[in-house]
Parts: C-alpha cells; structure tokens; sequence
C-alpha cells in the first residue's frame, strides 16, 4: 500500500511514496529522509525546478521514490512515482548491455572492426579502423552530435563524410553519434527495432512495467512536461522564465528511454546485484565487470569511462553514475558497490539531479553505517580569495570596469553603486543583467591576481599586464564574427568572437573553445585532438551569412 504525504512549502507542491519491499525497515531512515526532502526542496527552490523523482535503492530493492513539484505547471498536475521522465543519455548503458548479451552468445566482439557489423561506416582516417570499443568508451574520435539530421540511422550514416580528430583508443570525447552507430549494430544483429529488443532483453524481465526505449507522440501525454529557460542564447540565470521544451520523437541507442524513478530503481538494483534480476541473470557477472573498468581518463575531474558508464569515487568509496540531458529533462543515475545503495533522479527543467543523488547516497549510506547524517551543503554563492579579482580594468577603448572585494563577495562598482557578482564557473562570473546579459565576465592571471578580464570580444586589462596590448590577424576573419542559428533544438545557436587575435566559439552557456586555423579555410574548435570542425562561407559586405559545424549548417542571425 502506497503511502503519500503532501510536503507543505511555500510554491512547491509534493508527495511522498515509499516503495519498501518486505525486506526493507525504513524506520531507521527516517531522518535522513526528511534530510533528503529538505536539501531537495532547497534545491528546487533556488534553481527554480518545476520537478523532481528521486529513488533510493539497495540490494534488496526500491527502498523509497520522492517526488517534489510539478509534471504540468500550468495545470498543477504534480510529480508522482508513476510520472515517467526522458532519461537521456542513461539510455546509453541498456545498449551496452544488450551488446554485451550478443557477445556472451558470440553474435559481437568489441574488438572487432565496426566494419565487420555495418560495412558502410568507414570515416576519413590515416589510422586503424574503429572498432566497437571505441565507440563504447568514446575514444572514437568521431564529432560528438549531428542534431540537425531527425533520422538517426542518417546520424550514423553521415558519420561516415567526417575525419577522425585522432587515432582511435587515444583520446576522450563524448560522442552520441558513437552510440547511434552502437545502436544500429544491435538492430542489425539482433534482427528486430531497437525499442523492442531493450524490452525483451532487459525491461520485461526486470518488470520495468513503465518504461519504455523509444518515444513518440503518442508517448508524450504520459510524461512531465519539459521546460527550459526562456532563453536559449545566453548563460542562465536563476528565476529565469521558464517555456516548454521544444518536442521531438526519439528511437536511438544514446537517449531514447523514458522511465520512472521507481522502474529505473529496478534497473540500479540490477546493477548493484551485478547483474542479476529477480527472475535470474540479465548481464553474467564478467561481462558487468567488463562493462564497468576504467577504460578512458575523461575531462570530468579525475573520471573514467567504462561501457556507457562513468567511474569515479565520493567520499573516497567507488561509484559509477551516468547523467542524461534532454529537451526540457536531466537526470542521474549513481551506485555505490561497496555500501550496495544507490540513487537515481530526475528534474524536468532547470536543476541538479546530480546534486541530489549525490547528497542522498551521503545521507543513505550514513544511516545504513549508523554514522552521524551529512550536513546541508553550504551552497551559497561565495567567492573563494575574492581580493584576487579586485581592481580596475581598461579596454583599448578607454572604458573601464572596477571590481571590488568584501569578504566572500566581489563586486561591480561604478557610478556609486555596486552590484554582486554570480560565480560562474572557474574565474567566471554572471555581471548584472542589463550590462552583460549574453557572457560571463571571465578574469585570467596568475596565483598573485588577475591581470585581464572579458567580456565576449571585449577585452580589458589592469595596470599590471605586461603583454601585448596590439594583434595582427587575416582579414577573412573580420567577416567571421557573429550569432548563428540553425533549426534544430539541441544546439540552435552559438557565437563566435574575435579577441586578443584569436577567434573563440562561444556556447550559449558562455563555455568558450579555441578556434584554430588548419588548411582549406577550416578551423578546429577545441584542444588538438578534437573532432570538430567550423568553417564560414557566403561573406556579404564583409559578413559570412553561413557556419558549418562539423556538417550542419548555420546561418547569421540578426539579433547580435
């Protein structure tokens, strides 16, 4: 019998479901539940979640879901254990496993050429053929999306006209295309629609009743609606308005399940049962552990990527997790062997699924141990040695910008006022809305202070900067600057600046990559060994009218 509390907090609406198997003796968990419900309804709160599934698990099975907020704002329909969530990019792991199933009967080796399977796959190289490992560990060296293609046995195919940005096996790089490819595989051997065989293999018998690994438009009145910050150009920022996630159909081996949080509880417990459902074996425990080994060190702070898989340690114990991103959702899947728990959440808009995990397997795993619970995590805005960013800046224009330092908070000051900065990552920082809307304000220097501080293109420096202030560059890439847009909703536009000499590509989140100039006219976005390529054609009156990013083509949109 299902038992529901309604959380009374001001603006977030939720319920309660502990999903306990006969084994389980929630008694005992009881804080650290309330804990949990405290540090998710903050969480909420401040990032302006509309909602949020969370299930804890151990070996024996689901032993709570908690659902907060809202699957439909606008009819005030909340988040319940039955509200299914596109999971993303967690999808990547049921094709592994299907995989691996082929490859305990002998239909697939990983170390096999990609050839062997679709004959058609061969991409530009000067190196080895790829082989299904590589996509497996994203050591490919494929680009990592073609979003503007809807078809996505034409994403794999197209694959075929890039060139590989490194040997294979040797560098790190996130490729969804990777595991579209990987997902043609197992239809081709497994003889049958992708949705079907992840069913059969792996959702029936673990009773995944709600779930489902394609989704349609008839699938879609069964979700949460997905929601995103109303704008798509720029970094965002909290309370943000939000809009509805622009809508597509999915039936791809790198994203396409939509699920629960108590059915994908069920999936976790199979994999801390390492492999083993409650009707018998889904994985052989080998071929789990081969899914599971450290292949490649990624660019995630010390993380490694095993079979669709990350693996890294919290609080000096083991885990593996995966995050998925889609359209309007974002979600987390996390285990911890040694303590056999985990946790798997799900938001649908802006928020830290990750967050949330992370702090409920702390609290769970303290319980369990019989150790005092975490505290709640300080997640105040703080500026760690603010003093080091504090001083004036001038640009070659004259203007100046004058930071100030109090305590753990910098300030913009001018004008006799001042206004608190927003940390933004690593030196970067959201400036007042009004002034910089569409960049962070980003500071370099070195351990004793900064000496430069930008702002897209706009560029200014202290009285302590000793370098070059003046720089040469081709008059092609004056044409080059700009806003691109194309019309596809995953990366529908970007921007690229012209600083200190260099040409940056600057993400709607503000992240930027050096662009570098290579023959032909094209550039390589991002550190030597990537994939992708830009390059500008049509200049109008000393403008290109057109970027094309590794094959998709955007055009200069209006609005700078």
């Amino acid at each position: 019998m299902l038992r529901r509390l309604l959380l009374m907090v001001p603006g977030i609406a939720g319920t309660v479901a502990p999903l306990a198997a006969q084994t389980h003796d929630t008694l005992g968990l009881r804080p650290a539940f309330r804990l949990i419900d405290r540090y998710a309804t903050r969480m909420m709160q401040r990032s302006n979640t509309p909602g949020l599934a969370l299930a804890l698990v151990d070996r024996a099975g689901v032993i709570t879901v908690r659902t907060w907020g809202y699957a439909d704002l606008d009819r005030r329909i909340p988040v319940s254990p039955s509200t299914r969530f596109e999971i993303g990019s967690i999808s990547k792991s049921f094709t592994v496993i299907s995989l691996l199933q082929l490859a305990e009967s002998g239909k697939f080796d990983p170390a096999a050429p990609v050839t062997r399977y679709l004959p058609w796959f061969t991409p530009k190289t000067r190196w080895r053929p790829l082989t299904s490992h590589d996509l497996l560990t994203h050591t490919s060296g494929l680009p990592g999306d073609r979003d503007d293609v809807p078809s996505s046995p034409a994403q794999g195919y197209l694959a075929r006209e890039r060139t590989l940005g490194s040997a294979p096996g040797t560098y790190w790089a996130y490729s969804n295309i990777g595991y579209q490819v990987l997902g043609q595989i197992l239809t081709k051997l497994d003889n049958r629609r992708y949705a079907d065989i992840i069913r059969e293999r792996i959702l029936t018998p673990l009773g995944m009743t709600r779930t489902d690994a394609e989704f349609t438009h008839a699938t879609r009145p069964s979700l949460a609606v997905g929601y995103e910050p109303l704008y798509d150009d720029r970094p965002e920022r909290d309370g943000d308005p939000l809009v509805v996630a622009p809508w597509i159909e999915y039936g791809s081996g790198d994203g396409a399940i939509v699920s629960t949080a108590g059915d994908m509880g069920l999936y976790l417990t199979m994999l801390l049962n390492r492999g083993r459902g409650p009707g018998g074996v889904i994985l052989p425990e080998a071929r789990l552990a081969t899914m599971m080994q450290p292949y490649a060190l990624t660019e995630r702070n010390g993380a490694h990527y095993g079979y669709g898989m990350f693996l890294d340690q919290l609080d000096g114990r083991p885990i593996f997790y995966h995050s998925g991103g889609m359209l309007g959702y974002t979600s987390m899947l996390m285990g911890e062997p040694s303590l056999g728990i985990g946790a798997v959440a799900f938001v649908n808009g802006p928020g830290s699924p990750g967050a949330v995990a992370r702090f409920a397997l702390r609290a769970l795993g303290a319980a369990m141990r019989g150790d005092s619970l975490p505290e709640l995590p300080d997640d105040q805005d703080g500026v760690e040695h603010a003093e080091r960013y504090a001083g004036a800046f001038v640009s070659a224009e004259g203007d100046t910008l004058s930071f100030r330092a109090s305590a753990d908070t910098l300030f913009l000051v001018g004008g006799g006022t001042r206004q608190a900065l927003i940390p933004y990552g690593e030196h970067s920082f959201l400036g007042p809305r009004e002034r910089f809307p569409l960049f962070p304000l980003t500071f370099g220097g070195d351990s004793t202070g900064m000496t430069e501080v930008w702002y897209g293109e706009r560029w200014y420096t202290s009285d302590r900067y000793r370098g070059p202030k003046s720089f040469a560059v081709p008059a092609a890439w004056k044409a080059y600057p700009g806003h691109y847009r194309i019309m596809q909703p995953w990366e529908p536009n970007f921007r690229v600046v012209l600083r200190k000499g260099a040409l940056w590509y600057v993400s709607p989140t503000g992240g930027e990559q050096a662009m570098t100039p290579l023959p032909g006219g094209e550039f390589r976005v991002g550190d030597p060994d990537s994939a992708e390529r830009l390059s500008f054609g049509n200049v109008v009156d000393g403008k290109a009218l057109t970027a094309n990013f590794s094959g998709m083509q955007y055009f200069r949109y209006f609005v700078e």
